[in-house]
């Protein structure tokens, strides 16, 4: 059964997080819900943590801002070196002072995520410079995203937000829906599944009339995607089967190795029994 269940989900993505740190405290994120310290992953670890499985992907991000772990773009570097794909996900408010690194490290993709517009006057001129430097080098790496999370509040800034990636010639545009399973905000909410399809409508089709690449969401469905393709491994080592489940613990990468995580029978049951986890029974990420 454990040779069945790895099979029928290889987990081609790790989802690491560098650091618990961060230098916001926004209102759809669960980071102020969560209990430990703000630890930060060092180099050394990760290269532990990475070798112990067999990943073609790394996304780095988690419940904190990656660019404040210093030994980040050595990290990158180290991942691309062994032939690794590297995204980095980050809030944009320290990229400007980072923009050499971005390039000199061989990240492939970097997505901003975004939730409100009014965050763009501190970021958007440093997503500029970075666009600068990448057209003025010829580089054509890392591919630049907005990623951008769905929810009632943010429906009326989309469009403009969607309008200013065409007009900076951003790579694409990621939709990805809230998860505010755990209420970290009460007034913050969910569309409903009509609200949802129509505004993807509307979406698509001026993604279509701006030439704009656009991804959206997909049909939710257990056990999930996010299990499927990857998983996530927070600054301490710890091991969960989604990112959205920070505190809930499957092992420890660090003691006792991602394959062998992968193959014991907490996570083989966990996978079986998704569909009644509190959480995973609720997410429609």
């Amino acid at each position: 059964m454990l040779k069945v269940m790895s099979c029928l989900y290889p987990h081609l993505t790790l989802q690491i997080e560098p650091t618990r740190r961060c230098n916001l405290n926004c209102k759809i994120c669960m980071r102020r819900n969560l209990h430990g310290p703000d630890s930060s992953l060092s180099l050394d670890n990760f290269e532990k943590i990475l070798e112990s499985g067999n990943f073609r992907y790394v996304g780095l991000h988690g419940w904190g801002e990656p660019l404040l772990n210093p030994q980040l773009f050595q990290m990158i570097e180290y991942a691309e070196s062994e032939g690794i794909y590297t995204n980095l996900t980050t809030n944009g408010t320290l990229i400007g002072e980072n923009i050499d690194k971005v390039f000199s490290s061989g990240l492939r993709e970097i997505a901003f995520g975004i939730y409100h517009k009014e965050r763009l006057p501190v970021i958007l001129p440093q997503i500029e410079a970075l666009i600068r430097e990448k057209d003025k080098q010829g580089f054509r790496i890392p591919k630049i995203y907005l990623d951008i999370t769905v929810y009632k509040e943010s429906v009326n800034q989309i469009l403009d937000l969607m309008e200013v990636a065409c007009e900076l010639s951003i790579d694409a545009v990621i939709l990805h829906r809230l998860v505010n399973i755990h209420k970290v905000d009460p007034t913050v909410e969910y569309l409903s599944v009509v609200e949802e399809k129509e505004f993807f409508i509307e979406v698509k089709r001026l993604a279509r009339e701006w030439k704009l690449k656009l991804y959206l969401p997909t049909k939710h469905s257990l056990p999930c995607k996010v299990v499927k393709r990857s998983i996530f491994v927070t600054a301490e080592g710890k091991v969960t089967p989604c990112c959205f489940l920070p505190e809930f613990y499957i092992g420890n990468a660090l003691n006792e190795g991602l394959r062998e995580i992968r193959r014991s029978k907490t996570y083989s049951d966990f996978v079986r029994t998704m569909s009644e986890h509190p959480v995973c029974s609720k997410c429609r990420w």
